[in-house]
C-alpha cells in the first residue's frame, strides 16, 4: 500500500494513522460514532531551519533597504550636476569662492543629510527587531562612503537626468539584486569560489556593502556549514 502525505503540517505524521485506526475500529465495533483520540507533542523546529528562515527574512529586508539606499546618491548627484549645468558653480567661482571650500561645504551638508535616513533606518530596525549583529556600524559609515561615491560618479556625466537614472540603476542592481545573488553563490559549494571573488568587486559600491552585511550577518551560520 502506498500512502501520500502532505507534510506541510508538523502534526500530520501522528494524525494520519489516527484516522486509519479510527476507521478500522468503527468497522470492528460497528459503531459509526466511535472516536479514537490521540495526543501529539511534536519536537520544536530544528536550529538549522530557524537559521534558514532568518536568512530568508534578511533577503527581503536587504532588498528593501537596497532600494532606499539607492535613492540617497541619486539626490546627491542631482544637486551637483544641476549646479554644473546651470553654471551656478562657475558663477560662485568667479565671485571669489574657493574650490576647496565649495567641496568641503557640500560634503559636510550632504553627509549630514544622509545621516537622517540612516538614523531612521537604525531606529526602525530596533523597533521591528531586524537589528542584525554589527550592521549598525555599516549604517553609520555609509553616508561618508556614498557621498564620495556620488561625487566621483558625477564627473562622468554632463546631464542631471542621465546621471540620476544611471546611479540609481547601478546601486539598485548591485545592492538589491547582486547582494542576494552573491550570497547564494557563496552558500552553494560548486559556486562558492565565484561568489567570493564577485563580492570584492561589488564592494566598490557602498550600498552593496550594507545589504551584503545584512545578509551575511543572518546567513553566517549557513555559510559556515556550507
Amino acid at each position: 500500500m502506498n500512502a501520500q502525505l502532505n507534510l506541510t503540517s508538523q502534526d500530520v505524521a501522528a494524525l494520519y494513522p489516527q484516522f486509519i485506526y479510527e476507521s478500522i475500529l468503527k468497522t470492528a465495533t460497528n459503531d459509526s460514532n466511535f472516536q479514537f483520540n490521540v495526543t501529539t507533542q511534536p519536537y520544536p523546529l530544528l536550529w538549522v531551519f530557524l537559521e534558514r528562515q532568518k536568512a530568508g527574512n534578511a533577503f527581503d529586508f536587504a532588498f528593501m533597504v537596497g532600494i532606499g539606499l539607492s535613492l540617497i546618491p541619486t539626490v546627491i548627484v542631482s544637486f551637483i550636476l544641476r549646479e554644473r549645468e546651470e553654471n551656478l558653480k562657475h558663477m560662485q567661482l568667479i565671485s571669489g569662492m574657493n574650490l576647496t571650500g565649495y567641496w568641503t561645504s557640500n560634503t559636510i551638508a550632504d553627509i549630514t543629510k544622509a545621516y537622517v535616513p540612516m538614523l531612521l533606518i537604525i531606529m526602525l530596525t530596533w523597533i521591528f527587531d531586524t537589528n542584525y549583529q554589527g550592521v549598525w556600524v555599516l549604517y553609520l559609515l555609509f553616508p561618508w562612503a556614498i557621498v564620495m561615491f556620488a561625487y566621483i560618479f558625477s564627473f562622468f556625466f554632463t546631464s542631471d537626468t542621465s546621471a540620476q537614472i544611471c546611479i540609481f540603476a547601478i546601486n539598485f542592481l548591485v545592492s538589491g539584486i547582486m547582494a542576494i545573488t552573491v550570497i547564494t553563490l557563496q552558500i552553494i559549494p560548486q559556486t562558492e569560489h565565484l561568489g567570493n571573488q564577485l563580492r570584492w568587486w561589488f564592494c566598490l559600491v557602498p550600498s552593496y556593502c550594507v545589504t551584503h552585511g545584512i545578509i551575511f550577518s543572518s546567513s553566517s551560520a549557513l555559510l559556515t556549514q556550507a
